[in-house]
């Protein structure tokens, strides 16, 4: 089974202050109307149905929910806060 984190907003991924994609994005303007590093967050944030970033709790639970399985194999548990609902 694999555990599958999507939105990791808090990440290096993300928030690298010199690579990051918010910075990527906001140098691009990708995000129309958007001057600061949390103006992209936001808008990425309102993207997804929980309305917020994923957590390492969030990750944590899943984790903790896979190992529990006894009858559950060669699963990608998503976890992305609905956001793959949208698709």
């Amino acid at each position: 089974n694999a555990i599958c984190p999507g939105n990791y907003f808090d990440g290096p991924l993300w928030m690298d202050p010199e690579r990051g994609l918010f910075v990527q994005y906001l140098k691009s303007g990708k995000v129309p109307g958007a001057t600061s590093v949390d103006d992209v967050k936001r808008h990425y944030e309102s993207k997804v149905p929980m309305k917020r970033g994923c957590f390492p709790s969030d990750v944590a639970k899943a984790v903790l929910y896979a190992v529990e399985q006894s009858y559950e194999t060669g699963q990608a548990i998503p976890v992305t806060g609905g956001q793959v609902m949208l698709n």
